[in-house]
């Protein structure tokens, strides 16, 4: 008896394999090879944008991503689609190569092949995507944010990336764009693009891509009402010492000194709401000029300090007086030539 139950399994499983393997057909070799490239058409619509961080540069986002393209050899006789996974069909290994470590996939890697033979991927990619930034500007810097898709084995002449045009016909422009309720606090969308872009694996190794770009402006006014603003007011109560008769030079050097501390204290509380980078910004510029123009205010009073203990108390006036007009003219031009620019 148990010979002849363990002769009907094998029989079974025999029987249950090639069935399994017809409808799971494994197509690895591009469709219509030797008659050009392969076109995949894209569609690409950022779902929302929650966060730009500008030390660790990079860019959090929800990506929703089809992918369509022809292939004839799994063409059906049903009237719905079929669905395969994608190892066992060909597809154009299409990766986001700026994808960070925290980027999950939302849907299975599945594909649904209609009886025409056209295979449509969908996928939503959710996570941080690393974005090289150039903030000489910042804080008030504009940047260009890209997403790089890549066939990772295939050439521009092996496949090629278009717009799709579903998207087109029903009024998406360049077959892709941004939700409008976006939540990024801190940075205004201004406009965005696709466009076929090869990418560079390394010398002489370049392999077909597509790019989904979008410039935005950063809104400098936290910057400017909680790091800026309270900078000029500790260099213009350091200036307080011009006003002060040079007899009085205690008063003098006990605001100079409380302006010098206050400005250290001051570095130390904006120190985490700054990026830290090899190069110097135009913040930085503004922090040490600033701090320069602190520290000879203090140079300053012991100048005049000692020229009042030398009895020379009309030399001490007339530098005091000087400097009330020399110091703010050096603050004000500096600060133009730092913030005074076009946006990059």
């Amino acid at each position: 008896m148990k010979k002849i139950h363990f002769t009907f399994l094998v029989l079974l499983a025999t029987s249950i394999q090639p069935g399994l393997g017809a409808e799971a057909p494994t197509v690895i070799d591009r469709p219509a090879a030797d008659v050009g490239p392969t076109q995949v058409s894209v569609g690409i619509w950022i779902v929302d944008i929650s966060n730009i961080d500008s030390a660790q540069q990079t860019f959090t986002a929800e990506v929703a991503v089809v992918l369509r393209w022809k292939d004839s050899r799994l063409a059906h006789t049903g009237r719905g689609v079929v669905r395969y996974s994608l190892d066992q069909i060909w597809h154009p290994r299409a990766v986001i190569v700026n994808e960070g470590n925290s980027v999950s996939h939302k849907f299975p890697d599945m594909v649904e092949v209609e009886p025409d033979g056209r295979v449509i991927y969908r996928q939503r990619y959710a996570g941080a995507f690393t974005q090289p930034l150039r903030l000489r500007s910042f804080p008030f810097d504009r940047q260009t944010f890209r997403l790089q898709f890549v066939a990772v084995r295939y050439r521009a002449n092996e496949v090629q990336f278009v717009p799709d045009q579903d998207w087109i016909d029903n009024g998406l422009k360049q077959a892709g764009g941004i939700a409008t309720s976006i939540t990024l606090p801190d940075w205004t969308i201004e406009s965005w693009n696709t466009k076929s872009l090869s990418y560079a694996l390394a010398p002489g190794f370049e392999y077909s891509g597509y790019a989904f770009e979008f410039t935005a402006s950063r809104n400098a006014q936290h910057y400017v009402w909680k790091v800026i603003l309270p900078l000029v007011l500790i260099v213009m109560m350091s200036w307080a010492v011009f006003w002060i008769d040079p007899v009085t030079s205690n008063s003098q050097i006990s605001i100079a000194v409380t302006s010098m501390l206050t400005l250290i204290a001051y570095r130390f509380a904006i120190d985490n709401q700054l990026p830290r980078l090899p190069y110097t910004t135009n913040l930085d510029a503004f922090i040490l000029m600033s701090t320069v123009l602190v520290f000879f205010s203090f140079i300053e009073v012991l100048v005049t300090t000692i020229l009042e203990n030398q009895k020379r108390n009309r030399l001490a006036i007339t530098i005091d007086r000087s400097c009330r007009v020399i110091f703010p003219v050096i603050f004000l031009l500096a600060s133009m030539s730092i913030f005074v620019h076009p946006r990059g």
